[in-house]
């Protein structure tokens, strides 16, 4: 009976031991979110806006809010940047391109949205770990840039959606 309870007690004693290892692995691998939220701070471009002065054309597509959120990726804390990029791909997925209205109906805002889409959708913010910070890192800067495109082009055919009627009106004036 000696043998059995010193035979368990070895047994027990290999289990706790693996069981401690496994997680000082887990600590060792986790992020360093001040070198996370460095990189967000100083590395990521900055994020455009949508011109004031086009809101009447920008306020007739609904899921415009939707994008516009995306300047939040440039948070203070970025432990909880996972949280939101979740939650930005859920509601960006909800959004059809087919549906574009008005004057932001063209092939230019189209493809730039489907680009955005596709890079918000593919960032994996689940699973980050010090395997995957620098593919995480890289998809959030294509993120970026991909908003960037979309805003700076939404802008540029807002304004140009305005342009031509002024144009029209000096030739009709001649």
């Amino acid at each position: 009976m000696n043998k059995a309870f010193i035979y368990l007690l070895f047994f027990f004693l290999l289990i706790s031991c693996s069981k401690n290892s496994k997680k000082n692995n887990l600590i060792s691998k986790s992020i360093d979110y001040e070198k996370l939220n460095s990189f967000v701070q100083d590395s990521l471009p900055s994020l455009l806006i949508l011109n004031e002065n086009f809101d009447e054309i920008f306020n007739s597509w609904q899921e415009i809010k939707t994008i516009e959120s995306t300047s939040k990726i440039i948070s203070p804390d970025s432990r909880t940047l996972s949280f939101f990029l979740e939650s930005l791909k859920l509601e960006v997925a909800k959004i059809n391109d087919k549906q574009i209205p008005g004057k932001l109906n063209v092939p230019q805002v189209i493809g730039r949205f489907r680009v955005y889409k596709t890079e918000v959708l593919k960032i994996n913010s689940n699973k980050i770990d010090l395997e995957n910070i620098q593919l995480f890192k890289k998809n959030l800067k294509k993120i970026a840039i991909s908003y960037n495109a979309l805003i700076s082009m939404m802008n540029k055919i807002a304004k140009e959606s305005l342009e031509p009627t002024n144009s029209l009106e000096a030739v009709e004036v001649k």
